[in-house]
């Protein structure tokens, strides 16, 4: 017969992770899913992020509660963030002369976004962070997916979002990184090989824009597709292995938002808040048929 102590000890606590696709400012839809987590005593365990996930990643991870998340956000997300031009590069991206366009350039000059990043997270290390944070990068010359794990959380932040041809790559010992859209934009198989039991995965979807009538608003079209397509083979994949539940949140937005456009922070809350309460109730399950089974 059980004892005592045996009937009065808690059933096993799954290991959550969250992933966080890329999307410019719109993971802050994110909140209302940590607000959630937090509400129902449900501790995070590992953070995996990319691109603009990688932001939120980082924030969350340092300890910022939701209002001073925004504060951050609010006072660094702006326009002239991807300020000044590299006009040597436009030159050169045109073939004209006196222009210079090569593996190691971009578009923008890259010090503003740098110093904001450094007023988010000045010195602190991406080990440092609680819960357990990593960062999607590309390597530029391999092709190659890297997950930055340890190393200045400015630097790691930076290389996640460095999106060709807008900002130029940075070096990390040794590699040559940039944005992890490339590799994986959402990176759930990273959950997956480090033994996560519930994996929530958030992507934040942009709509293709059939009216696109500039150079940046096709890019960003090019980009929703290539996305799109590696997420689904990726995702398929990390389903096939893993050996308990992902749950999928899709946040869908009605228009393409860039990352300047502060004014649209209570829409994207909003919108998380919409897509994350249709799935509490699976994400409650996970966590209790977990719990039940073992």
């Amino acid at each position: 017969m059980p004892t005592a102590d045996s009937q009065s000890q808690e059933p096993p606590r799954p290991k959550i992770a969250v992933v966080l696709s890329s999307g410019g400012i719109k993971p802050l839809a994110a909140i209302p899913l940590f607000e959630f987590l937090d509400e129902e005593h449900l501790p995070i365990d590992l953070l995996v992020g990319c691109s603009g996930g990688s932001v939120m990643s980082a924030l969350r991870g340092s300890g910022y509660g939701t209002a001073k998340i925004l504060e951050l956000i609010a006072k660094v997300a702006r326009r002239d963030l991807f300020t000044p031009i590299d006009f040597r590069a436009v030159l050169g991206m045109a073939g004209l002369p006196f222009g210079r366009f090569n593996t190691r350039t971009g578009l923008i000059r890259p010090q503003n976004l740098k110093q904001a990043l450094y007023e988010m997270f000045g010195q602190r290390r991406i080990e440092e962070l609680h819960p357990k944070t990593l960062l999607q990068a590309t390597d530029i010359e391999t092709g190659e997916g890297i997950i930055m794990e340890q190393g200045p959380l400015v630097d790691a932040v930076y290389a996640s979002s460095a999106v060709f041809p807008l900002l130029p790559p940075i070096q990390m010992k040794g590699r040559w990184l940039g944005d992890g859209y490339y590799t994986s934009s959402l990176p759930v198989m990273e959950a997956v090989k480090r033994g996560m039991d519930v994996i929530i995965a958030v992507i934040f979807h942009d709509p293709i824009n059939t009216q696109a009538n500039s150079y940046m608003a096709c890019l960003s079209n090019y980009y929703t597709i290539q996305g799109d397509a590696i997420t689904r083979f990726q995702l398929a994949l990390s389903i096939d292995m893993h050996e308990h539940e992902i749950i999928m949140i899709k946040v869908p937005f009605k228009n393409p938002i860039n990352m300047w456009d502060v004014h649209h922070i209570p829409e994207i809350i909003e919108t998380g808040r919409q897509a994350i309460a249709g799935r509490k109730a699976d994400i409650l399950s996970a966590i209790h048929t977990f719990s039940n089974r073992s």
